[in-house]
């Protein structure tokens, strides 16, 4: 669940050669950029669309919309699409149907509870003009509250001290599809959707260029709320672990007992022992969601699974605070894939990104200036 901290300081200090980027070309590429945000019934929509400080395709995929939600849509004053799945709390059916309702280039994933700093949309986009993905950096709010302060310390350490496809902010050339299985993201395991997709992206060779400039800002989280989120995550690993996305520990419980304790002495090094122990409930939270698919199955997706679904078994198997793999990992989530019949090989020459390469999708050039990949897997 842990990354050691030397491999992680090589991951966000890594220097990039970036580009000068004509201004015409960016604006080129806004118009061709597509923001998807899955949505359901939180009003907190509306601020974020207000921060978008670009034309670009504002996509709102819903799931299970209240009547609220619907009204503001309709009264909203900007040009929105709006796509509808039924699949309540289905992120990556969500995102999927974002993307198929718009013919846009470049996707850039947001949660309705985040908002833009300004300029950094423009930036994003700068950015994947010749990167094929690019991620940007969350800020944690929080308020008076301990629970609200802790959770903005965990969040940090479980999802901002390293580099990965973790959305949001994520921006993607939609032609990464082709190279990764030939899908955005995994219908059937409903959360930890984009931990999925970075496995994908690994096995494939396609970095995750980091922009440490390009902030968005996540609402205080109050009380308990994360708890579920950490619970439905569970459910995701249960998910994925059957299917074969994610790999399952040989000896299951001494496993979680060794990376569990482990991430926990770092968090407590990096955050301090109060995020620690409430980074400790979060983690029996998540155990307790994944155990809760084996014995119920709550999104009833085992009568979905694929003929040549099955677990990909692993001693020394995936920890959950990080999507860094092993050689190891690579080479049976490699085998996994190609059983299930999705042949992901890694690319040997990544200007099929380029825009020289691909002027006929309309690319255009230039990665912004502080871009960072992260350290490539042998």
């Amino acid at each position: 669940m842990t990354t050691d901290s030397a491999d992680t300081a090589e991951t966000k200090e890594e220097p990039m050669a970036t580009e000068l980027v004509d201004e015409a070309e960016v604006d080129k590429g806004i118009a061709r950029t597509g923001v998807v945000i899955a949505l359901r019934d939180d009003l907190r929509i509306a601020d974020c669309i207000d921060s978008i400080d670009e034309d670009v395709e504002i996509v709102l995929a819903l799931n299970g919309p209240s009547d609220a939600i619907r009204k503001l849509i309709a009264e909203h004053p900007r040009p929105l699409t709006v796509t509808e799945i039924e699949d309540v709390g289905n992120l990556g059916a969500a995102y999927n149907a974002g993307a198929a309702a718009t013919d846009k280039q470049y996707l850039l994933l947001m949660d309705s509870d985040c908002t833009f700093a300004p300029g950094v949309v423009r930036m994003m986009v700068r950015a994947v003009l010749t990167e094929p993905v690019v991620k940007g950096q969350v800020v944690y709010g929080e308020s008076e509250g301990l629970l609200s302060r802790l959770t903005a310390r965990v969040r940090e350490f479980d999802e901002g001290d390293y580099v990965s496809a973790l959305s949001p902010p994520l921006i993607y050339n939609r032609a990464i599809v082709d190279h990764i299985g030939g899908y955005h993201f995994d219908e059937l395991i409903h959360w930890c959707e984009d931990r999925e997709f970075d496995f994908r992206l690994q096995l494939a060779g396609i970095p995750v260029v980091y922009l440490p400039q390009a902030r968005i800002f996540h609402d205080a989280q109050h009380g308990f709320a994360n708890m579920r989120s950490y619970f439905r995550y569970g459910v995701g690993e249960g998910i994925a672990q059957e299917t074969g996305v994610f790999t399952t520990p040989a000896v299951p419980v001494a496993w979680r007992l060794f990376e569990a304790s482990r991430t926990l002495v770092h968090c407590a090094r990096d955050k301090g022992v109060g995020a620690a122990a409430y980074y400790a409930l979060l983690k029996a939270a998540f155990h307790t969601g994944t155990a809760h698919h084996l014995l119920n199955d709550p999104y009833r997706v085992r009568k979905r699974y694929p003929a040549a679904a099955k677990r990909a078994w692993m001693v020394r198997s995936i920890p959950q605070h990080s999507t860094r793999l092993t050689p190891a990992q690579l080479r049976r989530l490699r085998r996994a894939h190609w059983e299930a019949g999705r042949k992901i090989e890694k690319i040997r020459d990544l200007s099929v990104f380029h825009p020289d390469s691909v002027r006929s999708a309309g690319d255009g050039p230039g990665a912004g200036p502080g871009a960072e990949p992260r350290q490539q897997q042998a």
